[in-house]
């Protein structure tokens, strides 16, 4: 039977529709972020501490129900490639509740027991105070995260990255225009300082849920314009197993490098603190410019995974294919920004010429490996989505914690060298994984149609 042929051009307009949205959208994430932490240090600048250290907590949880939410849009696509709507409802009614349930663990855990597991982050008592304050506020969000992060799954796998922007841009305004009124205490309301900022965090994201249960199921236009059935509480054990199968690896992808963030800022902390400032504000600065690479990863799972449920190979083939050539294009274009102008990324950040410095180095080793970071999560995204469901997992895994992590610690207890061979050490971890997936994507022919039994035996 002969191949269909599809446009080139075509698809890299499908491919930019698709990832524009998702760049806008976590700039906006991280530009609320951003603000919330400023205008929190206006007024006590050693409260950031206190959010800091409860920020790792909520960023594991963002972690693991992000790496649902991709499960969900594996599923999810594959099912609409296939034509089965029906599943493509089912699979994110059956995330929602079974994530929720985790989410509603993780509340009770931290009502109850939040001083025990701040404690390990750090034994300052007012910084525990604070962040207890705030971490017992905030964790009420852990269900609306979660299904943020299942809607956010749904619309991507049907081609949709505008809506979970939109979302995106509400939850943001409201977040950050409840956090000024109720952290000064603006409009006849009482000052709440760090307890304000943790409650617009709170309403933004219950706002940002509800507007996403509201799109998909309205009856004009949502994904499932239907009612919520008698079945909507009924487990589906199948569809289940195939959410989590690919969730908990991608969960732990992500959980990986949150985790392996505290052992690195620790590190990182013993030059100093002028350093790790430097450190903090030159990653925001890289993850700003990585942006429009996220967005290709986020579309090669929901890409491939829709063409494989179709069974098109040449489908498959121009996808990756693109999605690689876009990858490389604005890899490249970013990295040149950023080796070339460093101190122009650092100036939107400080005018601490000492914090500048430091910072711009950091820069400049991120810049050369950005290409090779930003294409394995690409390699990532169609490595998943063909059915290697733990193989992301076990290359992230090696990379950081055999890698990234001892490397950096050897440099730093025992030679005692200078903070930039930290850097190097992170970037051998992206160089590594960028490698490795590289070689495993040529091997097992991710590009072409197998059946998922086909590659689960590699594993």
């Amino acid at each position: 039977m002969t191949e269909k042929i599809y446009d080139s051009k075509a698809i890299r307009r499908q491919i930019l529709f698709l990832i524009i949205p998702v760049m806008l959208e976590n700039i906006f994430q991280m530009s609320a972020g951003l603000i919330s932490s400023a205008m929190i240090g206006r007024l006590d600048p050693a409260l950031i501490s206190a959010q800091g250290v409860s920020s790792r907590i909520t960023g594991i949880l963002w972690a693991l129900f992000k790496g649902i939410g991709i499960g969900a849009t594996v599923v999810i696509a594959q099912s609409k490639g296939e034509g089965d709507l029906s599943k493509c409802k089912k699979t994110f009614e059956q995330t929602v509740i079974t994530g929720c349930l985790i989410a509603i663990l993780f509340v009770l855990v931290f009502i109850f027991f939040s001083s025990n597991v701040l404690s390990f982050f750090t034994d300052n008592n007012e910084i525990l105070v604070n962040a207890e304050k705030y971490i017992k506020i905030v964790i009420f969000t852990a269900p609306f995260l979660m299904i943020m992060a299942a809607v956010t799954g749904a619309f991507q796998a049907n081609g949709n990255t505008k809506t979970p922007m939109y979302i995106a841009i509400i939850m943001n305004i409201i977040n950050i225009v409840i956090g000024y009124v109720l952290i000064y205490g603006k409009l006849g309301f009482p000052q709440l300082s760090l307890l304000g900022a943790a409650i617009a965090l709170l309403i933004s994201q219950a706002s940002g849920a509800l507007l996403g249960l509201y799109l998909l199921y309205n009856k004009k236009h949502g994904l499932f314009s239907t009612i919520i059935t008698k079945d909507f509480l009924k487990a589906d054990l199948g569809i289940l197993k195939s959410v989590y199968s690919v969730g908990i690896p991608a969960a732990f992808e992500h959980m990986f490098w949150q985790l392996s963030a505290i052992i690195m800022s620790k590190a990182i902390l013993t030059y100093g603190e002028v350093t790790f400032a430097a450190y903090q504000l030159g990653l925001q600065a890289e993850l700003m410019s990585e942006m429009p690479a996220v967005g290709v990863g986020i579309a090669a799972t929901s890409m491939t995974a829709n063409a494989i449920g179709k069974k098109d190979g040449a489908l498959l083939k121009i996808y990756t294919k693109q999605l690689i050539a876009t990858s490389t294009a604005i890899s490249l274009f970013s990295s040149i920004l950023i080796i070339v102008f460093p101190g122009v990324f650092m100036d939107l950040f400080t005018n601490n010429s000492e914090i500048r410095a430091i910072g711009i180095y950091y820069l400049i080793v991120m810049g050369f490996i950005q290409t090779p970071q930003n294409l394995s999560k690409v390699l990532s995204g169609t490595i998943r989505s063909a059915g290697y469901k733990n193989i992301p997992m076990i290359i992230q895994f090696i990379g950081i914690w055999c890698v990234r992590v001892p490397i950096a610690l050897i440099f730093t207890y025992v030679f005692k060298l200078d903070v930039i061979f930290i850097w190097l050490a992170m970037a051998a971890d992206q160089i590594f994984k960028f490698t490795v997936s590289a070689i495993i994507y040529k091997a097992k022919r991710v590009d072409e149609i197998h059946e998922p039994a086909h590659f689960e035996k590699a594993l």
